[in-house]
């Protein structure tokens, strides 16, 4: 039995449906990091990332490639009290060789530091991939902006 032409499935539907799909995925763990930081819990943040994830750090200048400095640099930027991160802008795109979405834009980080609120605005790049049916991190670049 032949389907009729109108009915057939079009490897470009196919690829719009799981687009859209990864485009969702990545964005509710781009909000669910940023809530995450906010409660401060280094564990949580961690769990959030892959093992083999790179995270090259707002406030520091060591490139972390492992749970251990990854741990590392989360301790110290989580101590910051009254810690927010508020998402401004982001553009996304998913990879249609690999199946990584990119997403790129603007945060910004508020804390206290020495009983002075601080507001660091910055730039991001995160990679997400979906491993073992959670959206991870497997890339984090953020800096400072100009």
């Amino acid at each position: 039995m032949t389907q009729h032409p109108a009915v057939a499935s079009h490897p470009t539907d196919l690829y719009a449906d799981t687009e859209m799909a990864c485009l969702a995925g990545a964005k509710a763990a781009l909000y669910r990091w940023a809530a995450t930081v906010a409660t401060r819990d280094v564990d949580q943040v961690l769990a959030l990332y892959a093992e083999d994830a790179i995270l090259v750090p707002t406030l520091s200048n060591q490139v972390r490639d492992c749970q251990d400095s990854r741990r590392n640099y989360f301790e110290n930027f989580l101590a910051n009290d009254g810690l927010v991160c508020d998402i401004q802008v982001f553009k996304k795109r998913v990879s249609r060789k690999l199946g990584t979405v990119v997403v790129g834009g603007l945060y910004t980080f508020v804390y206290r530091q020495a009983g002075e609120q601080r507001v660091v605005p910055a730039r991001f790049l995160f990679t997400f991939e979906r491993i073992e049916a959670q959206w991870l991190i497997t890339g984090h670049h953020s800096s400072i902006e100009a």
